[in-house]
């Protein structure tokens, strides 16, 4: 509907729900961009630290006795194991909070537009009754 076409108070009051939709979509939109960079960042942090902690974990191995080119220890091997499983398993964990903090700003931008709708739709319901009911009472006065 055209902001333009006012009438009375509903085109008032439907032009500043719109208006206050419109402000709102845009705060989602930059919290979503936000959490994005915020998860993207997070995800670069557990890389590093994994990335940075695996090199003196293989080496305290081999300090051990229990690596090296000859060496075949399992103890080395299921260390290491447990290593990339805990790191995949943080990553996984991080993503799927950011897809959490995705899904809710989408669930709450839809509730969103759910509510302007169904006060668009009361609005226009209003104006249509009291148009119904001028009209009723511009009726009484068509036998004059």
């Amino acid at each position: 509907m055209s902001m333009t076409n006012y009438y009375g108070d509903y085109g008032v009051a439907e032009a500043g729900a719109l208006r206050r939709r419109q402000r709102s979509s845009l705060a989602n939109q930059a919290a979503a961009f936000q959490g994005q960079k915020r998860g993207k960042r997070r995800l670069e942090d557990i890389s590093r630290v994994y990335s940075e902690g695996y090199q003196p974990l293989a080496s305290s191995f081999g300090q051990r006795g229990l690596g090296g080119p000859s060496v075949k220890s399992g103890i080395r091997r299921s260390g290491l194991s447990r290593y990339a499983e805990k790191f995949q398993r943080d990553l996984g964990a991080e993503t799927q909070n950011i897809q959490d903090d995705l899904n809710n700003i989408a669930m709450q931008e839809a509730d969103q537009q759910a509510e302007l709708e169904d006060y668009i739709a009361q609005l226009r319901l209003q104006k249509a009754q009291q148009i119904m009911a001028t009209a009723a009472s511009l009726q009484q006065y068509a036998s004059y």
